[in-house]
């Protein structure tokens, strides 16, 4: 049997293993409450009917595609709908994108002891991951398809008419664009690559994967686009995401690269580390770019692991700036969430990028040592994953202390919607109401969170949830409001004398009040 094979075998399943059982063991050792888009997600994926989720989805309750509702939707109706086996599916996904990853690209480049090394202490510490591996969201499922995306962009290279991989490549990108709308930028990114690779080496052949993109282009839009226009209704007037700023932008990019401590970098003295991380990335793709293309197209097409290292970088840069023009010219998107499956080209850039500046010594009794060095860095992701908290659980200290005769108004879904799941014993109210939503110097998410509650109260029936026409003495005679200062609501009906406050009781957290309030 081939040695490369013998080593790879157990370290991929390592891999597997570190990451899917630190991680799932964790979910028990911390606050287990969803947050609010996973409450909304498990609406969806424990619908009694697959076809009335779907119509949920498209109501404008959720912004994403249907592919992951339905692939969770037959999981959990199929296995379970708790919600922590529906985490640990994300979880699953993750690991096993993380394994295969570490497969293919030690078939490019390196030793299988060094690349499960690098791999595993530059995912381990690379905070995006802990929170979003974690999720009952979409994000782990984008990232699995994306990684045999990647993979067949770079077979299709050095072989651009094999159908096989073309078929592959409307498939894949089929799936990637119908898990989640960012899929369409990395569409966009690798057509644009073959548009570049074309030029370079006047190959006609390059002709066909980018028809492949527009085949995957047209079937997406007529599977999806009307369902996409009608979703699109609840980003207006605005995105719930601020405009990019210089800082947002290098903190935003800087969170798809390894740290060595993300709460360190909140601090104004650390501030630096999200521009130096960027910058050092940006320097080793141009300086290595520079290095390698002399040898032009015909080196090129020979050398496996620089073209993967080119198709990274290129979609990378390319799929960031895509995102941030849209961001400043129509909605925007520029969140780094959306951009996960450009951790992926980040860990292969690192690892091209080291081997380009060491070659590593022979350390086959090094071996005996992994066992001890992943116990090392599953312990540390566990640690790690007890820190994360979605829901900011803050609030529940001071709710079980107010009167239960009365309900308690809060002004975000950020409350509402895990309240309201995880059954907590004070009446939970949401007011629905557009004019106070709709003010101008209102938080952007307020339109956002309006227009998502409305469609859950309309699709689900959700209690609490109440409209401004009920939201009267009669209803509501006495009654608590939890009162953000970024949020704009109860303000309005305070300054209009229609409710009175009776009394500020006391809440230590940050821009919250607790009010006592009743109607005049």
């Amino acid at each position: 049997m081939n040695p490369m094979f013998t080593q790879k075998l157990p370290l991929s399943i390592g891999i597997f293993l570190i990451f899917s059982l630190s991680l799932i063991l964790s979910l028990f050792f911390k606050d287990h409450w969803l947050w609010m888009d996973e409450v909304l997600s498990y609406l969806l994926v424990s619908d009694p009917s697959l076809a009335h989720a779907n119509d949920a989805l498209v109501s404008g309750m959720d912004a994403n595609p249907p592919l992951f509702v339905n692939v969770y939707w037959m999981l959990g109706h199929a296995i379970s709908l708790d919600f922590q086996f529906l985490r640990m599916v994300s979880i699953v996904f993750f690991a096993l994108t993380m394994a295969l990853f570490f497969w293919y690209s030690t078939t490019l480049l390196g030793t299988p002891l060094f690349n499960f090394l690098l791999l595993t202490l530059i995912a381990a510490f690379t905070y995006l991951n802990l929170t979003l591996a974690t999720q009952v969201r979409s994000y782990a499922l984008f990232l699995l398809i994306s990684l045999p995306y990647f993979v067949v962009l770079h077979r299709l290279i050095s072989e651009p008419r094999h159908r096989g991989f073309l078929g592959l490549l409307v498939l894949l990108g089929l799936g990637l664009s119908l898990t989640h709308n960012f899929g369409l930028f990395y569409l966009a990114a690798s057509g644009a690559f073959f548009f570049v690779l074309w030029l370079w080496s006047r190959q006609a052949a390059y002709v066909w994967p980018m028809a492949a993109h527009l085949l995957t282009l047209l079937l997406w839009a007529a599977f999806w686009f009307t369902s996409f226009q009608i979703q699109t209704e609840a980003g207006k007037p605005h995105s719930w995401i601020p405009l990019p700023t210089w800082e947002s932008f290098f903190t935003t990019i800087g969170e798809l690269s390894p740290t060595l401590s993300y709460s360190l970098e909140q601090r104004s003295w650390f501030s630096f580390l999200p521009y130096l991380r960027f910058f050092a990335l940006a320097f080793l793709f141009v300086f290595i770019l520079r290095k390698k293309i002399r040898g032009g197209y015909a080196a090129f097409r020979t050398d496996a692991a620089f073209q993967f290292y080119l198709l990274s970088g290129f979609i990378y840069f390319s799929t960031i700036l895509i995102s941030l023009g849209v961001s400043l010219v129509h909605t925007s998107v520029f969140i780094s969430r959306y951009l996960w499956p450009n951790h992926l080209l980040v860990i292969f850039q690192l690892m091209y990028a080291f081997y380009q500046f060491y070659t590593p010594p022979r350390l086959s009794g090094w071996y005996r040592l992994a066992p001890l060095y992943a116990l090392l860095i599953g312990a540390f992701v566990f640690y790690q994953n007890r820190k994360i908290v979605h829901f900011p659980a803050g609030i529940l200290t001071y709710l079980p202390q107010l009167d239960p005769r009365y309900p308690v108004f809060v002004e975000t879904a950020d409350y509402f919607l895990p309240l309201w799941f995880h059954k907590f014993p004070q009446p939970v109210h949401y007011l629905i109401h557009w004019p106070t939503a709709a003010v101008p110097t209102n938080i952007l998410s307020a339109t956002v969170e309006h227009k998502i509650l409305k469609s859950v109260r309309d699709k689900y029936q959700v209690p609490g949830l109440t409209p401004a026409k009920e939201f009267t003495k009669a209803n509501f005679p006495h009654f608590y409001v939890v009162d953000e200062a970024s949020h704009y609501q109860m303000e309005n009906f305070i300054d209009s004398n229609q409710i009175k406050v009776i009394r500020q009781l006391p809440m230590d957290i940050d821009g919250h009040r607790l009010l006592e309030c009743t109607f005049n």
